[in-house]
């Protein structure tokens, strides 16, 4: 489905009703809103793992503009501001009231700018594997320095530094560095999840040169009191444990969670407990 929203195109997808019967009466679930990561990916990185979760929440997955199914437009409009924008008029867009919002890795950099600047549009935020600032990269690295093999260390910076050529040198890229976001390498679910996406290598590069050198919501995260959960994850190269503590420290009603047998996407190594994780949250009262 698609929605016209500040003049661009985007494309979401639904799962999960939105009214379930509960003996004599129907009643609504919650809403959640689910920001894929990237720059250059899509929604379809949350599928099928995030599917049981619809049996507690109503899922609103979407593309950023300029990613997989959405309108591609010119990468200078993608600043994290625009996308935070972007989410907020799909809100408004199919009449919801306040929603929980989901973001992982870049994702949730955007949830976190969306947070900062809507959040009275917020019940419940969810930052999954991903970082407040620009400082991520410095901690990946180092992480990466007793990880990664020397060939791998040797390339990271051309993704993160904005320096992929064309589509054959990102191919070669993830086909390097992809096992790095796993802790347990099953060859068959890296395949499939990583062809998955339709991606977006001109958004990837101008945002890695252009905007995430400039990303910081850091001063502005202790005045938010939106009821937060951190996932971190114990083997995550890419935004490790530090950025989740981090958000931890600053975010006045937040918790962590850290998930011990996984890298970068928890929601695939270690599903089931991601989900009774992520909904308990979602629709209890308490803490985690």
């Amino acid at each position: 489905m698609f929605a016209q929203i500040n003049g661009v195109k985007i494309y979401f997808d639904v799962e999960g009703s939105g009214y379930v019967p509960a003996g004599e009466r129907m009643v609504a679930k919650p809403v959640c809103f689910v920001v894929h990561g990237g720059p250059g990916s899509d929604h379809s990185d949350f599928k099928p793992w995030l599917t049981p979760l619809s049996e507690s929440v109503q899922l609103v997955y979407l593309d950023q503009r300029a990613n997989g199914q959405s309108e591609r437009v010119d990468p200078d409009t993608c600043t994290l501001e625009q996308l935070a924008d972007d989410i907020e008029e799909l809100r408004k867009y199919l009449g919801l009231g306040r929603i929980h919002l989901m973001g992982h890795s870049f994702g949730g950099m955007v949830a976190q700018v969306y947070a900062t600047s809507y959040p009275a549009s917020l019940n419940k935020l969810v930052l999954l594997c991903t970082a407040p600032s620009r400082e991520f990269y410095p901690a990946a690295l180092e992480f990466a320095a007793k990880s990664a093999s020397e060939e791998q260390l040797k390339v990271i910076p051309e993704l993160f530094k904005g320096r992929i050529r064309d589509e054959a040198h990102l191919t070669e890229w993830w086909d390097l560095c992809f096992p790095l976001y796993f802790h347990h390498k099953d060859e068959q679910i890296m395949r499939e999840t990583g062809n998955r996406p339709n991606g977006a290598l001109d958004v990837a590069n101008y945002t890695f040169k252009h905007f995430i050198p400039e990303y910081d919501v850091r001063p502005l995260l202790p005045s938010c009191h939106v009821p937060t959960l951190i996932i971190g994850a114990r083997y995550d190269w890419v935004t490790p444990l530090s950025q989740a503590s981090e958000m931890n420290r600053l975010l006045p009603n937040s918790e962590l969670y850290v998930f011990e047998h996984s890298g970068h996407m928890p929601f695939i190594e270690e599903q089931d407990d991601f989900i009774k994780v992520t909904s308990h949250f979602l629709t209890s009262e308490g803490e985690v």
